[in-house]
């Protein structure tokens, strides 16, 4: 009987059979498994996925604001160190490790932490001063414990020593944000770049940073400090020496800048009014109701005003370099003169004032504005033009506060003539008080103009001076020295109650009426008072320029009203860099102010 014979396998066969047998096995196994994940098993691996994310956390690493300083060191503005410490009952672990943790955190006794979670049912909070790193040990107690019931506030986000002394030059940081001043204008340097680090909290309460991908994670970056050129106590003085003036004067703005004419530096911008920087947001408040002028304005760069008489000093300067007046010239003052058809005169505390002939010496120390309106016109608009764009006088301060105009200057205007004559002595010319103060200075700088300067320093990078431009001959700013001398010590000056026995002072006095903002007309009994001073008048330190708006208090003439305030803020600077008399002291007539 014939049927087929069966092979024999081979070990070999049964190799591969069996190898073949474990990949489909293997397959199918994964099979099973990618099915049991995907659908028996999906809604357990999401919720563990989820406890894992939740157990993914992120802890800020804030950055410390960096701080205002003075340029003789005082701490101006600086981030807070006092903190609100708080702890909710019920959101906390009650763990006695936890309550030692933060104990070694904030110094405050942990028993003294659990007696009054304890006890109480509401919120418990403490006020203590701490370090970064104990901000830093608070935090990653938190953090370690996962405790959501704690927390640490800053009780004062911005500290301010000065408080309205140098509230309008350094403005206002709150709620995180810098709002105005110089906190805002320097926020970018000053604010840092706060950090972070990220991690897992496991399931014993402890933080582990995340190695995986150091991408996540960064470094918090500390704001920068920032040197000021203001000198504390120069500030403190023109603060205190303007307020009193500002209050019996019942004036709507004040300003007196002290200025480093070698440098351009500021050493002292004093503005009223003023504020507390815990009560800013009522003054805010006050301002949106038309009461009190915005804190957010600072007067000395955010306010445009008619420099009156002061602005004489500049139009005889440039009229001499230019060669309008002729040696020896005299105009004759009656009291008044047309221009294009306009009478213009001279005013005193009478009414009209004649000067009679009227040199540059005697247009400066007795303030004639036909005479300086005579020279205005026959220097011309095209010569004068040049000089406010040489000057930069029109231009904006760059002093890192806003709002902070332009001056105005109307290149428009179709009667040259009357715009000129006006020009001369103050008017039809409106201009910031920081940028007059840089043109004064000048003066006392040799005929050179030095930009002014408020930032020293950011972090180590010094803020060096730098020079605007030359604006006189050295010649003429020497002679222009000597005659403003005669305002103060002269016989007919119009500031003789200035003097300081035994010191030479220069200055000018300035009394401008002011237009109507709408029609441009003047009004009755509204002013702008200033003075414009050199301490000493021999190669002066300093210049101070005090302007007094819209005074009500009975005087509008500067140097009754803004006078005093130079006088004081001279003989401060006087004593405090130890000037020595220039010669022995003698009885000054006193002469009518003006």
């Amino acid at each position: 009987m014939a049927h087929a014979s069966r092979k024999r396998l081979t070990r070999t066969d049964w190799h591969g059979r069996a190898a073949i047998a474990l990949v489909v096995l293997g397959f199918a196994l994964v099979s099973w498994n990618q099915l049991k994940k995907q659908w028996l098993q999906r809604e357990s691996i999401l919720s563990a996925a989820a406890e894992v994310h939740r157990l993914v956390v992120s802890q800020v690493l804030p950055a410390k604001r960096g701080s205002i300083v003075s340029s003789d060191g005082r701490v101006l503005a600086s981030t807070g160190t006092a903190y609100r410490f708080g702890v909710k009952p019920g959101k906390v672990p009650e763990s006695p490790a936890f309550y030692a943790a933060l104990a070694r955190a904030t110094g405050i006794p942990a028993s003294e932490i659990m007696d009054r979670v304890t006890s109480s049912t509401g919120v418990t909070e403490w006020v203590v001063d701490l370090s970064e790193s104990q901000v830093r040990e608070f935090q990653q107690a938190k953090a370690d414990y996962g405790a959501d019931g704690v927390w640490l506030t800053l009780a004062k986000e911005r500290e301010y020593p000065f408080r309205d002394v140098l509230a309008g030059l350094l403005g206002s940081y709150k709620d995180g944000k810098a709002r105005f001043g110089l906190d805002k204008g320097l926020d970018s340097v000053l604010a840092g770049e706060s950090g972070k680090v990220v991690g897992m909290i496991d399931r014993s309460g402890n933080f582990l940073p995340w190695l995986i991908d150091e991408r996540d994670s960064k470094p918090a970056v500390n704001g920068q400090d920032v040197v000021l050129t203001i000198d504390s106590d120069i500030q403190r003085a023109a603060y205190q020496a303007l307020k009193r003036s500002f209050v019996s004067n019942k004036a709507a703005n004040g300003i007196a800048i002290v200025m480093d004419p070698k440098t351009g530096d500021l050493l002292a911008v004093a503005t009223l009014p003023s504020f507390e920087p815990d009560r800013v947001d009522r003054e805010l408040a006050l301002a949106l109701s038309g009461k009190r002028t915005s804190p957010e304005i600072n007067p000395a760069v955010g306010l445009v005003f008619e420099p009156g008489s002061t602005f004489k000093v500049l139009t005889v300067a440039l009229s001499m370099d230019n060669g309008v007046i002729k040696p020896g010239e005299k105009v004759y003052c009656s009291g008044q003169k047309s221009f294009s058809g306009i009478e213009m005169g001279c005013t005193g505390s009478h009414g009209r004032k004649a000067h009679g002939a009227v040199t540059k010496e005697t247009c400066i120390e007795a303030s004639c504005n036909v005479a300086a309106a005579t020279w205005a016109v026959r220097l011309g608009y095209d010569k004068f033009k040049s000089f406010l764009d040489r000057s930069r006088i029109l231009e904006k301060p760059n002093l890192f506060l806003s709002p902070s105009p332009k001056g105005m200057f109307r290149t428009n205007e179709v009667n040259k003539v009357i715009q000129m004559a006006n020009i001369g002595f103050g008017q039809s010319i409106n201009l910031s008080p920081v940028m007059l103060a840089s043109a004064f200075a000048s003066i006392a700088n040799g005929g050179v103009s030095m930009k002014p300067r408020v930032v020293k320093s950011i972090g180590e990078k010094e803020q060096p001076p730098e020079i605007q431009a030359r604006l006189f001959k050295p010649a003429t700013a020497r002679e222009m020295l000597k005659m403003m001398q005669a305002v103060i010590q002269g016989p007919r000056g119009t500031a003789t109650s200035l003097a300081i026995p035994g010191y030479r002072l220069a200055g000018k006095t300035g009394t401008a009426q002011k237009p109507d903002p709408q029609t441009g007309v003047m009004q009755s009994g509204r002013y702008v008072s200033s003075f414009v001073g050199y301490v000493p008048a021999d190669n002066p330190r300093a210049v101070v320029l005090v302007i007094l708006d819209d005074p009500r208090g009975g005087q509008y003439y500067g140097a009754a009203v803004a006078g005093p305030v130079f006088k004081d803020i001279a003989a401060y600077l006087l004593k405090r860099w130890h000037i020595p008399p220039a010669h022995k002291p003698t009885k000054n007539a006193t002469a009518t102010s003006r």
